[in-house]
């Protein structure tokens, strides 16, 4: 609460200014972000994916997706992942630009997204180098959220919140994994299916599945 007073009147100038206005709308943000590696201390972004879900919907039509210009962090290991070579970022933007363009899309809305703690390390660090703020945005974890709702038999023993699994469980089609706006629209699929569809009765941890 002190932080969002502190932004609101440190920014309130800005052009960020609507991230922190306290939200009481129906509109939620998914999202996804590819990145050069999966440690959030030293991760550049190379693609942003979000779309926005308004109540029970996801507006396909309101989407965002940019690719960003890459830097030496580009290698190998992540190209696997994402299979976003140098060549293929050429046209991107370059974080300084790719940044704000995002953060407008998203402005106050709550994020959903599956691990989207990560994704969230990684904006604020950006945002903290290059603005002085961080994200005060609601976050949603849809792996929280399907392991809170799924019906476990065996006490003790945690569901299991691979993507995979979970989208297989609540059969959402799983395509376009690892590009960031189709991991979006999974995202944006699997909360909709959790808040308004039925709780999940078949799926069963991998320790007893297997």
């Amino acid at each position: 609460m002190l932080q969002r007073l502190y932004y609101q009147q440190k920014f309130r100038y800005s052009e960020f200014a609507p991230l922190f206005k306290a939200y009481r709308g129906k509109e939620y943000v998914a999202l996804d972000l590819e990145t050069t590696s999966l440690n959030t201390k030293q991760a550049d972004i190379v693609s942003m994916g979000a779309v926005l879900i308004r109540e029970n919907r996801i507006l396909a039509s309101q989407s965002f997706e940019l690719k960003v210009l890459p830097t030496h962090k580009l290698a190998g290991d992540s190209i696997k992942v994402h299979r976003l070579r140098h060549s293929d970022l050429q046209e991107g933007c370059p974080i300084e630009q790719a940044l704000p363009r995002l953060l407008q899309f998203i402005g106050p809305r709550p994020i959903v997204g599956y691990n989207i703690a990560y994704d969230q390390r990684i904006i604020n660090r950006h945002c903290k180098q290059l603005y002085g703020f961080r994200l005060l945005n609601p976050l949603i974890d849809v792996g929280r959220m399907f392991a809170d709702k799924v019906h476990v038999d065996h006490v003790g023993i945690s569901p299991n919140q691979d993507l995979t699994h979970i989208c297989r469980s609540l059969s959402i089609p799983l395509s376009g994994r690892h590009q960031a706006i189709d991991d979006a629209i999974t995202a944006a699929m699997i909360y909709l299916r959790l808040r308004f569809g039925p709780r999940p009765t078949t799926a069963l941890p991998k320790a007893i599945s297997a």
